[in-house]
Order: C-alpha cells, then structure tokens, then sequence
C-alpha cells in the first residue's frame, strides 16, 4: 500500500464504519486499493467514492462491466495515470480480455472503429476532445448514459486523486506486465470479479438525505444518481473552514473553462488567474488549478508549502473538492452533446413528418 504526502488508516487500524466499508470494498472489489484507502482520513467521503464506483461500475445495468472497465481503463490513459490504466487493464481482463486488445488497438489509431463497442472506448480515448466528432455525437443513448458518462466523470476524479497520493502501479513490477495483469486477475481479483453485485446495496454507507443537485444524466439510475449527489456533497462539506467564499467561487468559474485541459496551455492562464487571488490564497488556488488542468504539475514542494498551513485532512477536502469540480464539469459537456443530439433527431424527425 503507497499513500504519498497524506496520512491513511490501514486495514488492521480501521473500525466502526471504515472497518464494515474496509469489508465490503473487499468481497466486491477483490482488493482494498489505494483509490479507497487514499481518503480514509474522511470516512464519509471514502463511503461515497466507494458507493458511487460501485452503483456506476460494478452493477450491470444497462451497459455490461467489462465495457464499463474499458470505459475507465480508456479515460485513464487520457488522463495519462498509470495506476489506473493498470489497475482496470486488470479488471478488463478478468472480465472480457479481448477488450484489452481493442483498446490498445483503436489507441494506436491502426484500425477504424467498426463495432458499437469500438466507437464506445474511442469516446473514452477522445474524452477530453469536444471538438471530435464522436464526442459531438455519442455513440450510446440516455438510458445508457448514467453508467458511460458515470464512469467517465468518476474516473476524471479518481484519476486526479490516484495521480496527486498514489504510486505508479499497483503491480509490484512494470516488467513483464501483461503477465502481471494476467496472474492478478486470476489469484487477486477473479472471486469478486464473479459475484454478482446487488444494485443499490453499497448505499447502505451513505446518509441520501445528505445531497447536492446536479448529474442530470443519471437520472434515469436512482442509485447511481444519489451515490453521486452524496459524493458531491461529501467533496462539498466543510470546504468554507479550509477556503474562502471568493476562492471557492473562483473555483467554480474556473472549472467550466475546459478548454483549459488541451495539454501545453503554458503558464500565462495560471498566472491570470492567480491575479484574482487574495495572497493568503494564492499557494492553495494554484494547487487547486493544477489538480484541475495538470495534475501531473503538483510536486512535492506544493504538499510542503500546504503543510505549513494545512492538515492532511484539509488537503485531501481540497483535493477532493477541485477533483469533482472539474469532473463534474467534464460531465455537463459531455451529457450536453447527447441532448443535442436528441434535439437534432426530434427536429429531424418532426421535418419528415
């Protein structure tokens, strides 16, 4: 278990609440990983994540696991995190291999997408590109959305949390790694992967009375939905005792300007942006804009300049909170381009009657 610049509370250090989640992510995940573990410091906020990855990955609704593990393995590797590329390049293989080989197939740009499937990992491939033409028109529909697009926004989350606390691998050596995945799968994780999951039973940890509105694209999936609202609202909570209203507003506005993610946009926009920052906020707002735009770019010397002035519990709310911002936002666009969609095939549709 590598948990870099915060604290956790191991497995054997774990009670009440934690010790029953600890139990459950295992028999239904097959492992106590370091995504969960990573924010343990918050156990609501662990029982959320782990809610809204079960709700949205493991229960089989209207798109099978396997896609939906290709979906996360896919946005990883947008997103360049190792980890997690590893981590489900793990779970693609033990629930449908030949997912693995589509993947790095349609990545390297050797074959046009022919199948549903194809077209559906290409979306995930091409995520953060809004201009490209499978974006601007999805190949999935509404029903479907809550667990592609709920993978997705989880996943643009995750990915920034596994990259700022995480190590590079779960594997125990880059060597050899095909091999690894293999074994992995079968001896670590082959018995969870096989359980059927129960829709709905992972919100045991969670209190739905407690929610934030938003994730219009879930709607059509009650658990998925509130597994998210509860998520939010745990990212949420208590962020005015770390940040002020104005740099929390900032915030916001700044996550819906995602044209900000297209790599190498210099450093001309962090610099404008911090302009607007009150200097006591300046270092926790530039972390918060790196953790938004380049995750990559948070370096040890950032987590030694909040220490000085924040727990590790305070970093991780913060953490957390830009993480779901920006994934949020990611989400909005991305559900945005369905509906019009819609709208152009019900105007179309109306023309030719």
């Amino acid at each position: 278990m590598q948990i870099n610049h915060i604290k956790h509370i191991q497995k054997k250090k774990a009670h009440g609440k934690l010790k029953q989640l600890y139990k459950h992510i295992e028999l239904n995940f097959g492992k106590l990983a370091e995504p969960f573990v990573l924010h343990s410091l918050n156990v609501e906020l662990t029982a959320s994540v782990w809610a809204t990855l079960c709700e949205t990955v493991l229960v089989e609704g209207k798109v099978k696991r396997s896609l939906k593990e290709a979906i996360a393995t896919s946005i990883s590797e947008t997103n360049k995190c190792n980890y997690c590329v590893d981590a489900h390049s793990i779970m693609v293989f033990g629930t449908e291999k030949d997912l693995l080989n589509t993947i790095t197939r349609i990545s390297n740009g050797k074959t046009k997408p022919i199948t549903r499937e194809d077209k559906i990992i290409l979306w995930a491939l091409k995520n953060l590109d809004f201009e490209n033409p499978i974006i601007q028109k999805p190949p999935f529909n509404k029903e479907e959305a809550p667990e592609i697009i709920g993978t997705a926004v989880l996943f643009h989350y995750l990915n920034r949390m596994v990259t700022l606390f995480a190590g590079d691998s779960p594997l125990p050596s880059v060597k050899m790694k095909s091999v690894l995945i293999n074994i992995v799968s079968r001896f670590v994780f082959a018995k969870a992967i096989k359980k059927k999951k129960t829709a709905g039973e992972s919100l045991m940890f969670i209190d739905e009375s407690n929610s934030r509105k938003g994730f219009d694209w879930a709607i059509s999936n009650p658990n998925i939905n509130e597994a998210f609202q509860y998520f939010k609202y745990q990212t949420e909570n208590r962020i005015e005792q770390v940040l002020s209203p104005e740099l929390i507003s900032l915030l916001k506005q700044q996550s819906t300007n995602l044209h900000l993610l297209k790599p190498g946009f210099g450093n001309e926009k962090i610099k404008n942006f911090l302009k607007t920052v009150k200097p006591s906020e300046k270092q926790i707002a530039e972390f918060c804009f790196l953790i938004m735009f380049e995750p990559y770019k948070v370096h040890e010397k950032h987590f030694l300049a909040l220490k000085l002035k924040f727990n590790d519990g305070q970093i991780l709310q913060v953490a957390s909170f830009a993480s779901c911002l920006i994934a949020e936002s990611i989400g909005e666009r991305l559900f945005e381009m369905i509906r019009t969609t819609a709208k152009q095939y019900n105007d179309n549709l109306n023309l030719t009657i």
